[in-house]
């Protein structure tokens, strides 16, 4: 998800009119683990466009909320200062478990579909797993996903308990990071899926260089969330239909595509039980308890 994202709210909510007793003012939250490509001087503008269309759009007033924090998203979705949230996966799992009014309006469908981690090296590494890499260097890409970050240091902890990298190379991004480790200049990365998958059809020769050295279970997906009573069913049965039909549009599909999304959809089967799972693999913050 990048910038782009609210450009595709703004035309995914067009058909919302608050209905008698609802409020008029839609504020949404998104968290800044949401920008991790946009840079950070740029970050603080991206919600005007939104206010805008919003507007001429609907009669409606709109606005963005960024945050710095999903937990402070989720804390003002819980006391009514926000009617919608957008959560990372995880990030969800966590503010379910300390707020439990907060419900799943539609998840998102990213390109490839499961919300994944790998851990590369070379293709001629002798390491099975990370305990083999004690002193190696790491190459971590700026721009990394929260996700792979977890993951990364779930197996940290798992495999290198008594030891650790001997220095961390930082990249400006996730490709750069992959491009040291085939050039020798450090010995393992971490990528999300989607940028991993990007990597291999765009230099189908360079990824031959590499192999996973472990990948991550499926995180749950990307989702929009309210607060449980907050809205009418009216108004959620609107917001999810202008949601789950975004992909139908001509504008639609071309600003989901900009976002590297297929579409919004309905919860999948057991999503539950997958919030469940992530939050046992990776415990939330102490901050979030």
């Amino acid at each position: 998800m990048n910038r782009s994202v609210l450009a595709a709210f703004l035309v995914i909510l067009v058909p919302l009119i608050a209905p008698a007793g609802e409020p008029t003012l839609i504020k949404v939250g998104i968290p800044k683990s949401a920008f991790r490509d946009v840079p950070p001087a740029l970050v603080s503008f991206v919600g005007e466009p939104f206010k805008a269309l919003v507007k001429s759009q609907t009669g409606l007033d709109g606005d963005v909320v960024l945050d710095a924090d999903a937990r402070n998203i989720a804390r003002q979705l819980d006391d009514g200062q926000l009617q919608l949230g957008v959560f990372l996966g995880h990030e969800f799992a966590w503010a379910k478990d300390k707020y439990p009014d907060l419900e799943p309006l539609v998840c998102t469908v990213p390109r490839p579909r499961e919300v994944q981690a790998f851990l590369l090296v070379r293709w001629d590494c002798k390491a099975n797993s990370l305990a083999d890499l004690k002193g190696a260097k790491l190459a971590l890409a700026k721009t990394s996903r929260d996700h792979a970050r977890l993951f990364l240091e779930r197996k940290k902890a798992e495999d290198m308990a008594d030891g650790g990298f001997c220095s961390t190379e930082k990249a400006d991004t996730v490709h750069d990071a992959i491009h040291r480790v085939i050039e020798g200049e450090a010995d393992v990365t971490v990528a999300d899926g989607a940028a991993w998958n990007y990597f291999q059809k765009l230099y189908p020769g360079a990824s031959q260089n590499l192999k996973v050295l472990a990948k991550s279970g499926v995180f749950p997906p990307t989702v929009v969330a309210y607060k449980k009573g907050s809205l009418s069913e009216a108004t959620l049965q609107t917001v999810r239909t202008g949601l789950l039909t975004a992909h139908e549009t001509s504008k639609g599909s071309k600003l989901l595509n900009l976002i590297k999304l297929d579409r919004f959809e309905e919860l999948p089967t057991g999503y539950d039980d997958m919030l469940k799972t992530c939050r046992k693999a990776y415990p939330a913050p102490l901050a979030d308890k």
